[in-house]
């Protein structure tokens, strides 16, 4: 073979060059800019080739004008001269080379037009003015250069600088220039659309590098085959590397890291591919792959978006080929007479220069440019796809996008997507047309359906208002009898003359009517938690004065039975706490109270502990409650069942007791504060409840301490207060009765109206203080006889409370916005009443037993053992002893010897004895 013709072969290998990094470039993009990509392959090498023609070609390796720039060979012509055409030919494949390295770099997002200049800013000045500093004189004689660089001793055999390095600095000025596809840092990565293409195109190229290193000899000699050998051992060791150490270090085999290792290592072999051994340029793969992967964890640090990793590749890779000359490199073949050191900091320069000129004009220029004339796609051009927006080359996909996209808009599904037969992307459109078909018939059925559930939802709300209405007036009804039950056995009770024997039926009637309201208040708090209106109300308590009180209510039940009541508390459980106090002593109460009624032996034991359950916030914890009896147990097939409202199990059913529905509302009480019940049973020998409560910690300052008036009897009013006018409406004779009963001994003025009419007509002539008023009346009720008395002058001195048998939360708050200063249900207990009139007309009163009621209120700390403990270990027994054996006298007895300074501890002795809460002291010692 001569060597013009190995050449030329070598030339149409480098050509391969092209369809090479177009389907490299066309794979590693996504779908809707690979014609884009590929267009711009087309376009840049004709661009390049002319422009090399023209100028290039003359600038490169024209008559040399002080080794820079060529003066002549402009708008080359071989004629004759068969040696010059084919040299023009080879360096014309390696001008599109360099020009096509920028197309990937910056693929989807530059406009077509800023591509073209690019392209003519490389083809005819970057590149040939660097290459003629490096490789003129290359055409005449192989060693003879008269470029300034090549002349100093400056080697890149076939083009690691001179085309890759160019093509890489230049990408990188233009990337920093346009900055990073939209969202891409958004995300991971963004996929290419065909691997399989990219993988082609590797291959491709590895074909073509053969051409590109082995013609660069320009001679068919014995120097071709260890060049080939050489540049397909660097290959292979580039890919191999970019496999193992993108493995390592992104744990996963990705195909860009052997598409990017192999096309490095055959960059970084092509300076040196004639002058080192084959096991020189399989390291000099595997450095060059790793120092890309390097490159390319660095650019994306700094948010640098390289589509293709070019400038990690050529750019990273060209400057470790030129490196490796020095390094690697045999002297007698290098030919330059320059040591080792010598040559290093030749290649060094080079590569600076390299990098100063083909990154340097092209940021300038290109940044100017962009000034006056975006290089840049809009985001919507961008968003689109470049193959659509610059050249409005539609596929198969896009015009299925495009009807997705009107149908998303439009809500449009009887659009349907083109079908080109016989191809992937038609049968996809086969089948969503398929989709939608299917899809159009199922929303039609839809829509009726939505129909019908709309009649049936505004048929249920009818029905749920319905319930509401019932409800309020059933509770209405049912607590305006039970107002004066209570009402009535409450006044009874504070009687002085009332028989031993009346007072006990008197008790019994109480607490029969206050076990009716409870009753009544669980079917009203049951229907208020499936509509959504229950919600808790939290404050801050003495969480173990709380557990005393339940402990303290149930325990003469548990005594009645025989049965043990034990209440086991943890140390770590804090003694203040913010939690809705109420709903959680209903639980205990539900939950104590079922274990007591279905245990005949043993008893029932209530531990508190807390959770191990980690808590959401700072300061708040859970705690744990179980409540174990050792009772008649739960039957499996009934566990599932005790939650259910109204629904008893056959225990339950057996005992003749209870609703159901003091678990079901237990249950919503602890989801409300933010917990669930389990259970554990075993029919015969006992059950557990179990439930944790998110609780906030306290501290004791936080608490407010309740003042105890409950218990204080309001005897009479004191000396020298003004004379109360009191008005009670009410249409109903025996509740304005039982408010007359409840304030005419202590020597009010009273007058009673049965309507609202009647009201208007006793306050405009008397003028009363107080109104107590009923709020649904017959001919003018509560809200109109309110509204008129506060919309006068006159009205506003006027306190009006409302009394009335509602519970609904929505209802109070319409009566409040009627003009009424308060609100009060009914039932109601006789303090609230005397507390109310209290606060709104300053009535003070005297209270029965004051003496013991101001040991409550100036020393509501409870009592400790430390307390006790100024007194010897002797004494402290004894007071145990007396407590065990119920024995008063001999406390009594005790308390006297306690010295007179420490008269607190005295009187909460005392106030313990007097009401008979002789277990408390028992209980503190023991602890």
């Amino acid at each position: 073979m001569t060597d013009l013709q190995w050449i030329l072969i070598c030339a149409i290998l480098v050509f391969i060059m092209q369809p090479g990094f177009m389907c490299l470039e066309s794979g590693l993009t996504r779908a809707k800019n690979n014609i884009n990509v590929a267009i711009k392959n087309l376009a840049d090498f004709g661009i390049s080739v002319a422009l090399f023609w023209m100028v290039g070609y003359g600038i490169m390796f024209g008559l040399s004008w002080g080794g820079w720039l060529g003066t002549n060979s402009f708008f080359f012509d071989a004629g004759n001269d068969l040696e010059s055409g084919a040299f023009f030919f080879f360096e014309a494949m390696f001008c599109g080379t360099s020009t096509t390295i920028v197309s990937g770099a910056v693929a989807e997002r530059v406009k077509f037009s800023a591509y073209i200049i690019t392209s003519i800013l490389i083809s005819g000045l970057i590149y040939p003015v660097f290459g003629h500093w490096a490789w003129n004189g290359m055409n005449n004689h192989q060693s003879d250069f008269t470029g300034w660089l090549g002349s100093i001793g400056f080697i890149d055999f076939a083009g690691c600088t001179v085309v890759h390095s160019i093509g890489a600095w230049v990408s990188f000025a233009l990337l920093l220039i346009i900055g990073p596809r939209y969202g891409r840092f958004s995300i991971e990565k963004i996929n290419g659309s065909n691997l399989p293409l990219s993988v082609l195109g590797v291959m491709l190229l590895w074909l073509a590098w053969f051409g590109f290193n082995g013609g660069s000899t320009l001679v068919f000699d014995n120097q071709v085959p260890r060049i080939l050998v050489n540049t397909l051992m660097a290959g292979v060791g580039g890919m191999i590397s970019g496999c193992f150490f993108g493995w390592q270090k992104y744990q996963i085999p990705e195909v860009e890291f052997l598409i990017n290792g192999t096309i490095v290592g055959l960059v970084s072999i092509t300076a040196s591919c004639n002058s080192v051994s084959a096991s020189e340029a399989f390291i000099i793969g595997v450095i060059g792959a790793y120092l890309m992967l390097f490159i390319k964890a660095k650019l994306e640090r700094y948010k640098i978006d390289d589509a293709v990793d070019a400038v990690a590749v050529h750019g990273g890779g060209g400057t470790w080929g030129i490196l490796a000359v020095a390094l690697f490199g045999k002297p007698e073949i290098l030919g330059t007479g320059l040591s080792q050191g010598s040559q290093l900091l030749v290649q060094l320069l080079g590569i600076l220069v390299c990098f100063l000129w083909g990154f340097g004009v092209a940021w300038l220029l290109l940044n100017l440019i962009n000034r006056f004339f975006p290089l840049r796609v809009s985001l919507e051009e961008e968003d689109i796809g470049l193959n659509v927006s610059e050249h409005r080359a539609k596929t198969a996909v896009y015009d299925l996008l495009t009807v997705m996209d009107e149908q998303v808009k439009n809500q449009d599904l009887s659009l349907r997507v083109p079908v080109e037969p016989f191809t992937e992307i038609g049968h996809i459109a086969t089948r969503y047309n398929q989709v939608i078909e299917s899809l159009e018939k199922s929303t039609s059925q839809l829509q009726a359906g939505n129909l019908e559930l709309a009649i049936a939802k505004e048929k249920a709300e009818i029905a749920n208002q319905t319930k509401s209405v019932f409800l309020a007036n059933m509770s209405h009804e049912l607590r305006t009898p039970m107002n004066a039950i209570l009402g009535f056995s409450q006044i009874m009770m504070r009687s002085p003359n009332l028989p031993p024997d009346h007072i006990e039926n008197t008790t019994i009637i109480n607490r029969s009517g206050n076990y009716l309201l409870n009753l009544i208040n669980n079917i009203l708090d049951l229907s208020k938690i499936e509509a959504g209106k229950m919600s808790l109300n939290e404050k801050n308590v003495d969480f173990y004065v709380l557990l005393d009180e339940v402990e303290d209510l149930l325990h003469l039940k548990a005594e009645e039975k025989n049965l043990q009541l034990i209440f086991e508390r943890n140390e770590d459980v804090p003694h203040y706490i913010c939690i809705d106090e109420t709903k959680l002593r209903q639980v205990l109460i539900n939950l104590i109270n079922n274990g007591i009624k279905f245990t005949e032996e043993g008893g029932v034991n209530v531990f508190i502990s807390l959770s191990p359950k980690p808590s959401k916030e700072e300061g708040k914890i859970y705690i744990r409650f179980a409540v174990e009896d050792t009772g008649a147990g739960i039957a499996e097939k009934d566990l599932d069942k005790v939650f259910e409202a109204f629904t008893q199990t056959e225990v339950g059913r057996n005992s003749q007791e209870g609703t159901g529905l003091g678990l079901p509302i237990s249950r919503k009480f602890v989801q409300l504060m933010g917990g669930d019940i389990s259970i554990k049973s075993q029919l015969g020998k006992g059950s557990i409840f179990s439930f944790d409560i998110y609780a906030k910690v306290v501290s004791a300052s936080d608490v407010e301490i309740e003042q105890r008036t409950n218990s204080r009897h309001v005897i009479a009013l004191k000396p020298g207060q003004p004379c109360y006018r009191i008005l009670v409406v009410d249409d109903r004779p025996i509740n304005r009765l039982l408010v007359i009963k409840l304030l005419q001994p202590l020597g009010f003025e009273l007058k009673e109206a049965a309507n609202g009419k009647e009201a208007i007509e006793i306050w405009e002539e008397w003028n009363p203080n107080l109104i107590w008023m009923d709020m649904r009346m017959p001919v003018m009720d509560g809200y109109e006889a309110t509204q008129y008395i506060k919309g006068t002058i006159k009205g506003n001195a006027t306190a009006i409370i409302a009394l009335t048998a509602s519970v609904l939360e929505e209802e109070k708050a319409v009566i409040l916005s009627a003009g009424c200063d308060d609100f009060i249900r009914k039932p109601f207990r006789e303090s609230v009443i005397f507390e109310a009139m209290a606060k709104h007309l300053g009535v003070e009163y005297i209270f029965y037993e004051q003496e013991n009621q101001n040991i409550i209120t100036t020393n509501n700390k409870p009592l400790t053992v430390e307390d006790l403990q100024i007194m010897p270990s002797s004494w402290i027994n004894e007071l145990y002893q007396a407590s065990v054996d119920l024995d008063d006298d001999l406390i009594l007895e005790l308390i006297a010897q306690i010295p007179q300074e420490y008269n607190i501890l005295i009187d909460k002795l005392n106030y313990l004895v007097d009401n008979f809460e002789l277990k408390k002291i028992r209980k503190l010692i023991e602890n």
